[in-house]
C-alpha cells in the first residue's frame, strides 16, 4: 500500500514517516509540500491513504480533500491539524476523511487509527478481489454457453457486445484450439506461459475440455494482417517441441458485433465438424469459405451424388459414381485448383470416415501428393489410387456403426476412473483413433472427449451428492490425479466449485 504524506513543513512529514517506520507498518512512502503537488502525486502513484495537513500554500488539506474523495473515492483520507476548532472538523467529514488527527499526534490513537485503516483497506481490497473474480467467472459462464451452442440468447446479447464491444471499437478474433489428446489437464500451464509470450496478457481464455480451448484476441495489432497466424505458429511449434502434441487452431474473421461472433461460430463448427487429422494446422475461417474462381455446377452435383452413394456403402454404386466424377472433371476446360483439391478432399475424408482399417498417416501421405499435383489428370491419379484402396478396405469388412459406439460407451462407463484417452479407447475396439473420433461424433453428435468428460462430470455430482468421500477421493475415483484441474473442470462444468456444491447440499 502506498500512504501519501502532505505537508508544507519538511519536519512534519519527516516525523510522520518516522512513526510509520517505526511501527513497521506495510506501507510505501510519498511525499508532497501542497496540494497541488499531492494531486500529481496521485495522478502518477496508486495512493491507497492521503494523510494530510489542513493550513498549506497553494491548495490547502481540506480542498485537496475535497478533490480527493471526488475523483479517487477509494482513497481513504486522514486529515490533521494543529486547529481543534468545529468548523475544520465539520469540513473534515464533509470531505469524506476517515478521521481527523489533532497535532501534537497523540502516539496510541496514531497507532489505533493506522490499524483501523490499514484493516480498511485490506478489507476493500478483499471484497474487490472477489467481487471481480465472481465478474469473471460470470463473464466465463456465459461464454462456456455461447461457445458451446454456437448460440447467443436473446437476453445475453447485451452482456456481451458490452463485454466484447463497449471499450473497444476495433473489435476482435476467436481462436479454437483442439488437440487430439487430453492437453490442458497435464499442460496447462506451458499452453498459458506461452499465450502470453506470442500475444500478450489481454487475450481471454476459455479451457472448454480438457483437449479444447477457445481465445478471444482484441489487441490491435493482431486483428489485420497475418501476424496473429504468425505468432498462432510459433505458439503450436513451441508447445509441439515441449510436449510432441499436435492440434488444429481454427482463427475467425473480425468480429465486430453479436451477430458476428455467433457467424463465425457456426462455421467453426462445422469446420471442426469437417477436417481430419491434426499435425498442428493453422485454418482461417475467410479461406476456408473463400468463393473459388470457376465454380462448376457438373462437378459438384457429381460429388454430393457420390457422397451420398458413400451413405448407401454400396459398393459398386460407389465405383460408378467415382467413375462418373473424374470424367466430369476432365471434361471441363477450366477449373480452379483450390476448388478441385476441395472437393476431392472432403471425398476422400467422407470416405475414409467409414474405412476403419485405413491408417490416417496413410490419407494424409495421399491427400499431400494430391495437392501438390500440377493438373487435374495428375491430381485425379493420386485420387483414384486412395479411393480405390478405401473401397477394397471396406469390401473386406463392414463394420456396425452402432454396436461400435454402445461397446465405446460401455467402456467408458466400466473404465471411467482411468485417465481415458482417444487412444485408449481406440486400442479397446481395435480401430484407429480417426475412425472412433469420426464414427462417435456422427452417432452421437458430441465429440469423445466432451462424452468422456460428461460421464466423469456426472459421476462426480452423485458422489459429492452422497458425501461418503474427500473431494480429493473424487476426483481420482474419476480418473483426475491432479485435483485442482479437476476443481477447475467441475467449476466450469456445473458454474460453482467441488466445495460449493458440497456445502449447499
Amino acid at each position: 500500500m502506498k500512504i501519501l504524506l502532505v505537508d508544507d513543513e519538511r519536519e512534519e512529514r519527516e516525523g510522520i514517516s518516522w512513526l510509520i517506520k517505526k511501527y513497521k507498518y506495510p506501507l510505501e512512502i510519498v511525499q508532497a509540500a501542497n496540494g497541488k503537488e499531492a494531486l500529481q502525486c496521485i495522478e502518477k502513484y496508486k495512493i491507497d491513504i492521503l494523510f494530510t495537513d489542513v493550513k498549506m500554500p497553494v491548495m490547502n488539506g481540506l480542498e485537496l480533500a475535497k478533490e480527493v474523495y471526488k475523483r479517487w473515492p477509494e482513497i481513504k483520507i486522514i486529515i490533521y491539524s494543529a486547529y481543534g476548532e468545529f468548523d475544520y472538523a465539520k469540513q473534515a467529514l464533509e470531505a469524506n476523511a476517515v478521521s481527523y488527527l489533532l497535532k501534537p499526534i497523540e502516539i496510541e490513537e496514531f497507532q489505533k487509527l493506522m490499524v483501523s485503516v490499514i484493516q480498511a483497506i485490506n478489507d476493500d481490497n478483499k471484497k474487490d478481489e472477489l467481487k471481480q473474480n465472481a465478474e469473471i467467472q460470470n463473464r466465463k459462464n456465459l461464454f462456456y454457453k455461447i461457445f458451446n451452442r454456437a448460440h447467443i440468447a436473446a437476453d445475453d446479447r447485451e452482456k456481451v457486445n458490452q463485454i466484447l464491444f463497449e471499450q473497444s471499437n476495433t473489435g476482435c478474433k476467436l481462436l479454437d484450439v483442439e488437440f487430439a489428446e487430453n492437453f490442458f489437464e497435464e499442460h496447462e500451464e506451458l499452453f498459458t506461459h506461452f499465450l502470453k509470450m506470442y500475444m500478450g496478457k489481454n487475450v481471454l481464455y476459455f479451457n472448454m475440455y480438457p483437449n479444447e480451448a477457445y481465445l478471444l484476441v482484441q489487441e490491435k495489432k493482431y486483428l489485420t494482417g497475418n501476424q496473429l497466424e504468425e505468432q498462432a505458429e510459433k505458439l503450436l511449434m513451441d508447445l509441439h517441441k515441449e510436449t510432441h502434441s499436435e492440434a488444429v487452431m481454427i482463427i475467425s474473421d473480425l468480429i465486430d458485433n453479436d451477430a458476428k461472433l455467433e457467424e463465425q461460430l457456426v462455421k467453426i463448427h462445422k469446420i471442426q465438424s469437417e477436417i481430419f487429422g491434426y499435425d498442428n494446422q493453422i485454418i482461417r475461417v475467410k479461406s476456408y469459405y473463400s468463393e473459388t474462381e470457376y465454380y462448376a455446377s457438373d462437378v459438384e452435383s457429381a460429388g454430393k451424388k457420390l457422397e451420398q452413394a458413400f451413405a448407401s456403402m454400396d459398393l459398386e454404386l460407389i465405383k460408378k459414381q467415382n467413375e462418373l466424377l473424374k470424367k466430369t472433371i476432365l471434361s471441363l476446360d477450366k477449373v480452379s485448383k483450390l476448388y478441385l483439391q476441395n472437393i476431392l478432399y472432403s471425398i476422400i475424408k467422407s470416405l475414409y470416415d467409414k474405412s476403419p482399417k485405413i491408417k490416417m498417416e496413410e490419407v494424409l501421405a495421399s491427400s499431400e501428393r494430391m495437392f501438390r499435383a500440377k493438373n487435374a489428370k495428375t491430381m485425379l491419379e493420386i485420387y483414384g489410387e486412395s479411393i480405390d484402396k478405401m473401397l477394397d478396405s471396406l469390401a473386406v469388412e463392414k463394420q456396425d456403426d452402432s454396436r461400435i459406439i454402445h461397446k465405446i460407451k460401455n467402456l467408458i462407463e466400466k473404465d471411467y476412473a482411468k485417465d481415458i484417452s482417444l487412444n485408449y479407447v481406440a486400442e479397446n475396439v481395435n480401430l484407429t483413433p480417426a475412425y472412433v473420433s469420426y464414427i462417435f461424433k456422427k452417432e452421437t453428435g458430441q465429440t469423445l472427449v466432451k462424452y468422456i468428460t460428461d460421464v466423469k462430470m456426472m459421476k462426480a455430482k452423485v458422489m459429492l451428492e452422497e458425501g461418503t468421500l474427500k473431494i480429493v477421493q473424487i476426483a481420482k475415483a474419476c480418473g483426475y490425479e491432479n485435483q485442482s484441474y479437476f476443481n477447475k473442470l467441475f467449476k466450469n462444468y456445473y458454474g460453482i466449485t467441488p466445495k460449493q456444491l458440497r456445502e449447499k447440499i
